[in-house]
């Protein structure tokens, strides 16, 4: 588990290191100089030319502290204060007394002249207003120059609890953080603006770390252990059983890739519920699944109510379409289902119809008693709660809680996928990429999760497993496909490639 700290939650672990561990803050800073003159060494081991803009705060004093070991590397250093902050913090001061004692300048204008190397050392993580007045006109400036950029701590002008904005941002290649990342780091935009992300530890001691507790984390794969055990002594009924309710006539497609896929992360059996215009595809595509086929509404819901009595885990949504037959199926799962439900695409969407039309349908979906997952992309997250896309974009972990706090476990789909299960810690998932923003991509998930459900994961555990799984897989297909040409089925190829490992 990898911890990810909102502004506070870094302000604090700093200020506990400092004033309860005893820590001096300039041991910290020095040692925070120090790894980023570690990564700048790497990547530039010839001289080169650096600039490192810098304001008057604890950033600052960073800056000033890297461009001195700089300096005594033998690299040509220019160091430029932009002067917009009126008052000094007490460690830029003794990092600017020890310049001036070394006889090394800090310039008050940018000279005009190109640089290999340009740093940004001018907000921290504690900025919290929108940037304006001569501190834009110098990022804007610091933007359009050509040099390889750097951030310290994390790109000026980005929220570091959220991700927003605020006003302009520098456009780093390399962001050098210290000793935890920040949300704002891996939530859009701002983690459009970091480039790449070094994490380096300046001795924050774990005691810091653990007093805080940060509320968010995410997972790599060094801590990653959320795949079910299989066991040498087994059958097909150990690794349960997952009734896929999926596919209205001509959306074949979604049942097999969320039928696959649960195959594919360890189900022992799938059994697909389904229209009957969608057999034959099926069993040519999926032959491996258990078929349930209606042609009449009445016989569906009699095959649906024998089909629900068989499952361990239950699937619902995929395809479906948000027809009348939809809702009357999600009421009968609702009332009679025996066992964790994963509730995807058309049959959130119908959810949130009947929250509104019938509240009992959604007093029902409350208290369903087996556990639930709801897997929402925006705009079935802003139909079930309410809130416009642009609303929920803007505050994915606060949306993703509420709605966890007041029902069950939300894996909110995004480019940073939230799962909040109503506890007070929330899960980022930060693997994945654009190339899965393609039709069925969500369809391989629900299916993932069902899997991992019914080999025996955990509710919470599964939901975040899935997720990781999921964004691996699509990075595993990506190496082999690219983007642009990645399709959902790729996804299944890669989750292959990624759980044999």
């Amino acid at each position: 588990m990898r911890y990810l700290t909102t502004r506070e939650e870094m302000q604090n672990i700093d200020r506990y290191s400092i004033e309860e561990i005893g820590i001096p803050g300039l041991v910290l800073m020095e040692k925070a100089a120090m790894s980023m003159e570690e990564e700048i060494l790497r990547r530039f081991p010839e001289k080169a030319s650096v600039l490192i803009v810098v304001e008057r705060g604890n950033n600052g004093g960073d800056g000033l502290a890297l461009g001195r070991m700089l300096h005594a590397k033998g690299y040509d250093v220019d160091l430029y204060e932009i002067g917009g902050v009126p008052k000094e913090s007490d460690s830029y001061k003794v990092q600017r007394k020890i310049l001036e004692n070394l006889g090394i300048g800090i310039l008050s204008l940018i000279p005009e002249k190109s640089y290999d190397i340009i740093v940004d050392a001018i907000f921290g993580v504690g900025l919290k207003r929108e940037v304006t007045g001569i501190q834009k006109e110098v990022i804007e400036r610091l933007n359009q120059a050509e040099a390889y950029k750097i951030a310290v701590d994390l790109p000026s002008g980005v929220d570091a609890g959220t991700g927003k904005i605020l006003g302009i941002a520098f456009e780093a290649d390399l962001t050098i953080t210290f000793g935890l990342s920040k949300i704002g780091l891996v939530l859009y935009p701002g983690a459009s603006k970091c480039g790449e992300i070094c994490v380096k530890d300046i001795g924050f001691p774990q005691i810091s770390v653990d007093k805080i507790a940060p509320s968010a984390y995410t997972y790599d794969w060094g801590d990653f252990h959320g795949i079910p055990d299989r066991k040498p002594w087994s059958n097909k009924g150990t690794y349960g059983k997952v009734l896929m309710v999926a596919g209205t006539k001509n959306m074949a497609g979604a049942a097999c890739l969320a039928g696959e896929a649960a195959y594919r992360s360890g189900s022992g059996l799938v059994r697909v519920f389904t229209c009957e215009e969608n057999r034959i595809i099926l069993q040519n595509q999926l032959p491996e699944a258990i078929l349930t086929t209606y042609e009449k509404e009445e016989d569906c819901l009699s095959l649906l109510k024998e089909a629900l009595s068989w499952a361990s885990v239950i699937g619902f949504g995929p395809g479906l379409s948000t027809a009348d037959l939809t809702a009357k199926m999600l009421r009968l799962v609702l009332k009679e289902g025996k066992c964790p439900l994963v509730l995807d695409a058309d049959g959130i969407n119908v959810l949130a119809r009947l929250r509104k039309d019938e509240p009992e349908v959604w007093e029902d979906a409350l208290a369903y008693p087996h556990g639930m997952i709801l897997t929402p992309h925006l705009m079935e997250m802003s139909r079930l709660c309410g809130k416009s896309v642009a609303e929920i974009k803007n505050s994915l972990i606060e949306t993703a809680k509420e709605l966890a706090d007041q029902t069950h476990i939300i894996v909110l789909k995004d480019a940073r996928t939230v799962v909040a299960d109503g506890s007070d810690k929330v899960y980022i998932n930060t693997n994945g990429n654009h190339g899965m923003s393609v039709g069925g991509s969500g369809d391989v998930l629900t299916g993932i999760v069902c899997g991992l459900l019914a080999g025996g994961a955990e509710l919470s555990e599964a939901a975040r497993s899935g997720v990781f799984c999921h964004g691996a897989a699509g990075d595993a297909a990506a190496e082999k496909t690219g983007y642009y040409a990645l399709l959902a089925r790729d996804i299944i190829e890669g989750l292959k490639n990624i759980l044999k490992k």
